[in-house]
This record gives structure tokens, sequence and C-alpha cells, in this order.
């Protein structure tokens, strides 16, 4: 019995892992999960650096879960 070499695609994950940044310019960001097939995100969330509810608009896709 030969097996032979079948190329299989890879599943797509269905979330990913993006760090997301301040509008305040402290250079604070935190990690959160979105799912792969949406538009970027902007979350307003609490930024210890200037005590106050900022924006924080996603930066970069850092890996896929």
């Amino acid at each position: 019995m030969f097996l032979t070499a079948v190329n299989l695609a890879k599943a797509k994950s269905k979330t990913v892992l993006v760090q997301m940044v301040s509008a305040a310019g402290t250079g604070y960001f935190f990690n959160t999960k979105r799912g792969r097939l949406r538009e970027k995100l902007v979350l307003r969330k609490h930024d210890p650096f200037v005590n106050k509810h900022v924006l924080f608009f996603e930066k970069k896709k850092i890996r896929s879960i």
C-alpha cells in the first residue's frame, strides 16, 4: 500500500489577537481578540496614564488564534 501526498488546505482561524493602542498618545496598549472577518476595532476604555476613558485603535495583528 502506497501513501500519496495530498495537499489539504489548512483551516483558517476564526479569531485574531490584535494590539489596541490609546489615542491619548500615552503609549498604553492592551491585547484583545476580534473576529477575522470583521473590520478594525475602535473601543472606548480607561487609560490609567491619563486616568480617563479614551478611544483605543487597533494597531496591528499579533497572531491568529
